[in-house]
C-alpha cells in the first residue's frame, strides 16, 4: 500500500487591504496523497489539493474559510481547521473509493482473473485561489477536478465573492438589482461568442442563457462561468462569459460602487 500525505502554509502569500480593518492574509494549504486499492495492486487513488486559506484571527477571516471548505469540501467539514478538513475528506473518499472497487476485485478474482482491473483507478484535484480585489470585493475561485474511471474526468469551477470588510460571501441578490435575471440573460447570450472564430463557437443544449450565481467581478465586467453540460456538450468544456461593464452597470444593485 502507498500511502503519503502532505500539509504545509506558506505564510502571507496574499495581502487585500480592506476599509480599515487591516489586511486579509492568505496563506497556502496543502494536501497530497495516494493510496492503493489494496496491497499490491497497481490500482489507486490520488487525491492532490492545494487551497489558499485566510488568515482566521477575526471573523472576517473565519467566515472567509467557512466558505471555501464548504464549496470543496462540503458542510460537513465546516467546523475543522482547513488541514484537518482536508485530511477528513480525503480519508472519506479514500473509504468510499475502497467500497466501491473492492468487491468487484474480489468477485473477479474469484472468477480467475488476475488483473490488470482497468476503470478503478481515480483521481482528484482541487484548488482554491484568490483572483483578486475590486470595488470591496474578495474574488476567488475554486476547481475540482475528478476521476473516477471511463472516457474523461470531469472538472467544475466556482467562484467566490466576499465583502472585504466583513467576509460576507455574497450572492446574486447581493450585486445585482431585482429584476436583472432576464435582460442579463440576453447579454449572456449576446456574448457567449466573443473572441471566437465560425470553428470554435459554442452550440447550447439549452434554449437561453440565465444569470446561475457562478460570477466573478473585475474592472472589465462580470464574468458568469458555466460548468461542463450545464449550458453546452462537454466537448466546450468550462464557458465563461464577460459581460463588459458599461453593459452589466445598469443592472448593478443600487448603492454599490461597482463601475461608477
Amino acid at each position: 500500500m502507498t500511502n503519503f500525505r502532505y500539509i504545509s502554509a506558506a505564510a502571507a502569500l496574499f495581502l487585500l487591504a480592506s476599509c480599515g480593518k487591516g489586511p486579509v492574509s492568505f496563506d497556502i494549504v496543502s494536501f497530497s496523497g495516494k493510496t492503493a486499492l489494496q496491497e499490491g495492486a497497481t490500482d489507486s487513488i490520488s487525491i492532490s489539493i492545494t487551497v489558499e486559506y485566510p488568515e482566521m484571527s477575526d471573523s472576517r477571516g473565519q467566515k472567509i474559510a467557512e466558505a471555501i471548505t464548504g464549496t470543496l469540501f462540503g458542510n460537513s467539514y465546516l467546523t475543522m481547521e482547513p488541514a484537518s478538513a482536508m485530511e477528513a475528506w480525503a480519508d472519506s473518499l479514500t473509504a468510499e473509493y475502497r467500497d466501491s472497487n473492492l468487491g468487484t476485485v474480489r468477485q473477479l478474482q474469484e472468477d480467475g482473473y488476475e488483473g490488470p482491473f482497468m476503470g478503478m483507478t481515480w483521481a482528484f484535484d482541487k484548488s482554491g485561489k484568490v483572483t483578486g480585489s475590486f470595488g470591496g470585493i474578495i474574488g476567488y475561485n475554486t476547481v475540482s477536478y475528478s476521476y473516477t474511471g471511463g472516457a474523461h474526468g470531469g472538472i467544475t469551477e466556482i467562484n467566490l465573492n466576499f465583502e472585504e470588510s466583513t467576509g460576507k460571501l455574497l450572492e446574486q441578490e447581493d450585486i445585482f438589482a431585482e429584476g436583472f435575471e432576464n435582460p442579463v440573460g440576453e447579454l449572456l447570450l449576446r456574448h457567449l461568442n466573443d473572441g471566437r472564430d465560425e470553428e470554435s463557437k459554442i452550440s447550447l443544449l439549452v434554449d437561453g442563457i440565465e444569470p446561475n450565481g457562478n460570477f466573478s467581478i473585475g474592472p472589465d465586467g462580470v464574468t458568469f462561468t458555466y460548468n461542463q453540460y450545464e449550458i453546452a456538450a462537454y466537448v466546450f468544456g468550462v464557458i465563461d462569459i464577460l459581460v463588459p461593464a458599461k453593459e452589466i452597470r445598469p443592472y448593478i444593485r443600487p448603492g454599490l460602487s461597482l463601475y461608477d
